[in-house]
């Protein structure tokens, strides 16, 4: 249930972006695998479909950066797995402010990335794998295409490779 404070809230923010202008910043998105619930269908939004296209166009209300996220895992048998991920880059904080003996509900957008990429070595992980994090500040801006498509298999047979492993290791 919306409260009349939220209501004149959102409201208010709203005449003021209009009034100054502001707009989100839009990043392209899609996804490695869709969510859970039969009532959300964004398969056409997965990453083996992305086209550049509108449908992959999101408003990222809480973010002032897009994301693009490219990775490489080798498993069992020298199988190379790619992909990208591109996305609103998450940083949008929220939680519980104590003020005049009340809690309230709080939310901050933080500033914890830099421009430009960053590769992530996954050490400790019993694979080779590879992860390279950009991040940018203008609309569209993760939209650079993938440079190597060498062994590409769809991630969603890693998903199931991987969640087979699992099930096969437990029973040992």
């Amino acid at each position: 249930m919306i409260t009349p404070q939220q209501c004149i809230l959102h409201v208010t923010l709203t005449m003021i972006l209009l009034s100054t202008g502001v707009s989100p910043l839009q990043c392209y998105q899609c996804l490695i695998n869709p969510p859970p619930g039969q009532y959300y269908n964004t398969t056409k939004n997965l990453c083996v479909h992305f086209d550049y296209s509108d449908k992959f166009i999101v408003n990222c209300p809480y973010s002032t950066m897009c994301m693009k996220q490219d990775f490489r895992l080798k498993i069992l048998g020298g199988v190379t797995i790619e992909g990208v991920l591109r996305d609103c880059a998450s940083q949008k904080n929220e939680y519980h402010d104590f003020r005049n003996g009340k809690w309230f509900p709080t939310m901050e957008v933080l500033e914890p990335y830099e421009e430009g990429c960053q590769e992530v070595d996954d050490k400790g992980e019993r694979t080779t794998s590879f992860n390279r994090f950009c991040y940018c500040r203008q609309n569209l801006c993760n939209a650079s295409p993938v440079t190597k498509h060498e062994d590409y298999i769809d991630i969603m047979g890693v998903i199931v490779v991987f969640n087979l492993m699992k099930y096969i290791n437990g029973l040992m």
